[in-house]
């Protein structure tokens, strides 16, 4: 490039466009060169980074590829002697399964030769059945008609024991019913016969209440109170009376047999001394509870039920 000095009294000036020869054909190639210069140089200053960074790379890859490819050798080495000691063991297993084999042909040999007997002895055996198709036949025929015979004796017989299942069922609810009217003619005796005790105690208080000569009889209160007190025990035997009795009932019907339930415990009772008297009859100690307490059915024993007393 070529400085001009220019004058600055100078009003009017050019400009020189010509091109600058010899280093430019046209106008600007220079400034254009600078540029590309420019350019390039750039270029080359990041090719030359970019280089450092790919020589960077490249050794840490190399160095990374020698590592594994003495591993790569090593495991080489130990997969060598691995092969060799497969080998080994397939020699000894060849050998194995070689001796195996000549063993397993000698055995078909034997069991060819084997069969072969069986063959014929199948066919003899064959031969001799032959004969005897028709006895077996006939021994056939006989057996289905025993069979027969058997399935029909079966049928009778199953029928007798349907039959005898519903006598025997008939006949059981028979006895539990004629348990159970066992028992509730022997509750019904003892609660009458209690019933005939607590009226007659009854009667005896009520007219013990219409006497109002205290002085007469003067034993009235403690024949009061010892009558109120038997009349309270005849109402609580009644009571327990009737308990077992139900309870006894319930555990026929349960499936329990009357001769293996126990006899249904009633206390003895008798009337208490009495020390006002009247002139009509008056019960005793000892004495029955009524004229007609004598006439009342007895208490039977475990079984069926006795007819009341004619005496």
């Amino acid at each position: 490039m070529v400085a001009v000095q220019v004058s600055w009294n100078i009003t009017y000036q050019e400009v020189n466009t010509e091109p600058y020869d010899p280093f430019e054909a046209q106008h600007g190639e220079i400034t254009q060169i600078e540029k590309e210069y420019e350019v390039l140089q750039e270029q080359l200053k990041e090719a030359c980074e970019n280089y450092e960074q790919i020589k960077l790379k490249s050794s840490e890859e190399t160095r990374d590829l020698e590592e594994k490819l003495k591993r790569k050798l090593e495991e080489n080495k130990i997969s060598k002697t691995e092969l060799d000691w497969f080998l080994q063991d397939l020699e000894i297993e060849i050998k194995k399964w070689q001796q195996e084999k000549k063993e397993i042909q000698e055995r078909l040999k034997a069991l060819k030769k084997k069969m072969k007997k069986v063959s014929n002895g199948s066919e003899m055996f064959t031969q001799q059945n032959d004969g005897q198709d028709k006895e077996y036949e006939l021994h056939l025929d006989q057996s289905l008609e025993i069979s027969d015979t058997f399935t029909n004796e079966k049928m009778k017989i199953e029928e007798c024991i349907k039959k005898g299942k519903e006598h025997y069922k008939e006949s059981h609810q028979r006895a539990v019913d004629a348990e159970i009217s066992v028992l509730e003619n022997w509750k019904e005796s003892e609660v009458f016969k209690l019933q005939l005790m607590e009226s007659q105690a009854e009667a005896y208080l009520k007219n013990l209440g219409l006497m109002s000569d205290s002085e007469a009889y003067p034993d009235m209160e403690s024949d009061i109170h010892s009558w109120e007190l038997f009349l309270s025990n005849v109402t609580k035997e009644i009571e327990k009376a009737k308990s077992q009795f139900e309870e006894q009932i319930e555990a026929i019907k349960s499936g329990s047999r009357l001769c293996e339930l126990p006899e249904v415990q009633i206390s003895e009772l008798s009337f208490p001394a009495c020390n006002t008297t009247f002139a009509w009859a008056v019960p005793q100690p000892g004495a029955p509870s009524s004229p007609s307490a004598s006439h009342l059915p007895r208490t039977p024993s475990r079984g069926l039920p006795s007819w009341p007393s004619s005496a």
